[in-house]
This record gives C-alpha cells, structure tokens and sequence, in this order.
C-alpha cells in the first residue's frame, strides 16, 4: 500500500492548539444552561478533550480537538488547589491518569477510602466499576492531569455513574432544574455501591 503525503494545511486539521482549546464546562455553560460552578462540583475545574473518537452517540458533539479512532479518549484537566471531581465510577471503562505537573491525590473505593499521590509523571490505573476522584493536592496554583479514557465507550455520559448522594448535592445547591439538565445530558447519580449493596443484602 503507498505511503500518503498530507499537506501542511491537512496536517494541521489534526493539531490540537492549548492556546486555542476551550474547556468542556463553558461549552455545556453556553448549550445546556448549566452553571459552570454546578459542574465544577461533581467534574474537574477546566476538562479539555483533545482526542474523541468518531462514532457513538454524542461523539463528535463533544467537539474534539482530533477525531481519533474508536476505543480512546484523551482529556487534559487541569484543577486549583483542592479542586476535582467528586466520586464516580466507569461501568465499561479503563480510566489512566497521568500527572503533568503538580502533585494529584487520587482516591478509590465507595468511599474514597484508599488514596495515593501522584508526582509529576506519576501514572494509575483505575479499571472499570470502581468509584474513583481525584484532586489538586500540591502547593502549586494549578496542577494538570493527562486522563486516558480506553475501551467501548460509544456513550461516555452513559459510561460514568456518580452516587445518589451527589445527585442530592446538585439539587440542594443548585436546584431541581439544574439536576434535570445535567441528567438530560447523559450524567447518572444512580451508582449502586458494592458496600452499600452488600449491607442491604
């Protein structure tokens, strides 16, 4: 098979500019009505994807950088001190962290009871069905994480599960309708946890 030759201007179709980049959370500001403080609550402070792939539902609406091919997601966070997002699990997903610069506490189990630190160009792997959340925990103004998201994910608001109790949050801060926009994006509050579950039992 020939090799192919693209030209500057095709290349650069495929080039993701940091300068250039707008972060999820103002796109969802501007369409869905959501207050990007709302957001900032359950997600990283500014979520910038860089790579989606190009089909599934919702896919290239998320309005990548670069459409890439099925089965990866490249996001870079970036979080103030003390900033990420709230405990969430991915149900067919393998998320990756890779800590840029700063210092990010990640934390696991239905509680967030296990924790660890990444330093700079620290890397965990989180599988899929356990609760996770990471956050700023360095003395620098801004940290940034690289976040990997791998594996079938034609739906990736249908992927991630947060817990009823932040589903409550969203309500008691920000109001009924608020909660229902972000739901009518895709965003579930109903994650059954496996201690939870095991004490109903």
């Amino acid at each position: 098979m020939p090799t192919l030759n693209p030209t500057p201007a095709e290349m650069e179709r495929r080039i993701v500019r940091a300068k250039t980049i707008q972060p999820k959370k103002r796109r969802f500001e501007a369409s869905g009505g959501i207050p990007a403080k709302a957001l900032e609550s359950i997600a990283a402070d500014s979520i910038y994807l860089y790579m989606a792939p190009g089909e599934g539902v919702g896919a290239t609406s998320q309005n990548p950088g670069v459409v890439g091919f099925p089965g990866l997601t490249v996001n870079v966070c970036r979080c103030p001190v003390g900033q990420g997002p709230d405990l969430h699990a991915h149900a067919r997903t393998l998320e990756t962290f890779m800590c840029l610069s700063g210092q990010f506490e990640v934390l696991w189990g239905d509680e967030g009871q296990y924790k660890t630190v990444l330093d700079e160009h620290d890397m965990i792997s989180v599988p899929p069905n356990v609760m996770r959340a990471f956050r700023n925990s360095g003395k620098t103004p801004e940290a940034v994480l690289l976040v990997l998201i791998q594996g079938e994910n034609r739906d990736m608001a249908a992927d991630v599960q947060y817990a009823p109790a932040t589903g409550e949050k969203i309500e008691r801060d920000f109001g009924t309708d608020v909660r229902h926009r972000i739901e009518e994006m895709g965003w579930r509050f109903d994650a059954v946890l496996g201690s939870k579950a095991g004490e109903a039992a």
